[in-house]
């Protein structure tokens, strides 16, 4: 929207969750559809919370965080995002946290915790898993349960899911539609039949599934037996990830075949199946279009022994909970040099407002300061913006938790997060279903409706 369009008495900055000229009409045309799509914070791997849409600046605070019970798991999979996974007898891990310990961890971050992912390693093992997610539940916080689905007591294990309150569901690993794909990486024989009978289970209970499948070369040209898999055993998405970390086994597909899977999801996508890209993607490599990793932005990492680290693949330590406060790590020199990272392919580049130059964790973890996939200092094509035609008569509601910022007020809904100024707050109270859009346009000028219209895009506000 142009700057001459907003009046002076409404000058949101809603570029930070983008705007499109919006035209009032006095019929009815149909609600318009949304190019994104909104998902429960549990169909959502790694740090990536919106899918598709306009980058996030930095919070006050973290919002998410992955909580690493135990890096212990019962699968052996060399692409796993644990980055604990390679340690030997000789180079012995810690005892991880006690229930106790863990008590004391969740206390500082739940003041500024909206979503918590618990995992591991496969979280199930940690001896005291039922007293820390009991003490997670009573928190009040939306979480996600990220496991492998081969529990020690599958029975014992969904009736104590069951009785959760608030767990928004299950993230599945499941790394190909059939055992030779799935157990290739898993490298346990059984472990395929296992899984998805757990998965069927877990479903027919009424517990949300959705399946995390790493692209491999072993499945990359499967993405619709995938899909079909899912709908098989009744998983209600499936989040598909590029292969992170080293390769001592030579699963990691090509780059050229990466980017036909993805061509795949995308395309699945954009007819309205319930599959994606669950990690970012320099948007030279592929036009997703996907915002890029929020890890140091709105997201936090927290490992069995009570370190922070800016995401689950990375092995950066950028602070101890025991010994710092959160605000202390969060605004520590190693954090902001994580957050300020940028290859020098991307100087310059519009869209690295968006993807961030992909995967910093890759980029550090291969050594090569930048993104293996990154393929050129050419920009990319950006989507351009859209002109939404209203009814008039048309009352928007908002769909939102809101979380003060410094900067602004976030907006935070499943998968969804959006940052707006305070200079916002007047219009945001009129978002209850009672006010029309003609009543916001004599209110709140162009500006008002194109803050709309950006939230509504984002499944942030609905029109009824």
């Amino acid at each position: 929207m142009d700057a001459q369009a907003k009046p002076a008495k409404c000058n949101y900055d809603v570029d930070r969750v983008g705007d499109w000229p919006v035209r009032l009409v006095p019929y009815d045309p149909g609600e318009p559809p949304r190019s994104t799509v909104m998902e429960p914070d549990s169909q959502c791997d790694c740090a990536c919370f919106a899918v598709e849409g306009a980058g996030l600046p930095l919070l006050d605070l973290p919002v998410s965080f992955y909580l690493e019970l135990t890096p212990l798991c019962n699968n052996r999979c060399p692409g796993c995002g644990n980055v604990f996974a390679d340690r030997t007898a000789a180079d012995p891990m810690p005892p991880a946290m006690s229930a106790q310990d863990w008590e004391q961890i969740l206390t500082r971050i739940a003041p500024t915790a909206r979503r918590l992912k618990v995992t591991g390693g496969e979280p199930t093992l940690h001896p005291e898993f039922e007293t820390i997610v009991e003490s997670i539940d009573r928190l009040g916080i939306p979480f996600t349960l990220f496991t492998n689905g081969r529990w020690h007591d599958p029975d014992r294990t969904r009736r104590y899911l069951r009785r959760l309150k608030r767990l928004d569901g299950l993230l599945v690993s499941l790394h190909g539609p059939d055992a030779s794909s799935h157990e290739a990486f898993t490298r346990v024989p059984g472990s395929f039949a296992e899984t998805k009978a757990n998965i069927r289970r877990a479903a027919a209970d009424g517990l949300p599934v959705s399946l995390s499948c790493v692209l491999t070369r072993l499945n990359w040209d499967r993405v619709p037996d995938m899909l079909r898999l899912a709908y098989e055993i009744s998983a209600e998405s499936v989040v598909f990830n590029r292969y992170l970390g080293a390769d001592p086994a030579g699963l990691a597909p090509a780059p050229a075949a990466l980017q036909v899977a993805i061509e795949a999801i995308s395309t699945l996508r954009a007819s309205g199946e319930p599959v994606k890209l669950g990690n970012c993607v320099p948007q030279c490599f592929a036009p997703t279009g996907q915002a890029g990793c929020l890890a140091g932005l709105a997201f936090l990492t927290v490992d069995p022994w009570g370190r922070a680290r800016p995401c689950n693949h990375a092995t950066m330590i950028c602070g101890d909970l025991h010994r710092q406060s959160l605000d202390e790590i969060w605004h520590s020199t190693t954090l902001t040099a994580w957050r300020n990272f940028r290859p020098e392919p991307c100087q310059g580049c519009s869209a690295f407002a968006i993807c961030r130059g992909g995967c910093k964790a890759q980029a550090f973890t291969c050594g090569l300061g930048v993104d293996p996939l990154l393929e050129s200092a050419v920009s990319p094509a950006m989507p351009q913006r859209r002109q939404w035609v209203f009814y008039e008569q048309a009352r928007p509601v908002g769909r939102f938790e809101q979380a003060p910022q410094h900067n602004g007020t976030l907006l935070l809904r499943g998968n969804r997060l959006a940052l707006v100024q305070e200079e916002a707050h007047p219009l945001l109270d009129k978002l209850d279903g009672r006010t029309t859009l003609q009543q916001i346009e004599q209110m709140h000028g162009m500006a008002g409706l194109g803050l709309i219209a950006s939230l509504y895009e984002q499944n942030l506000v609905d029109l009824t």
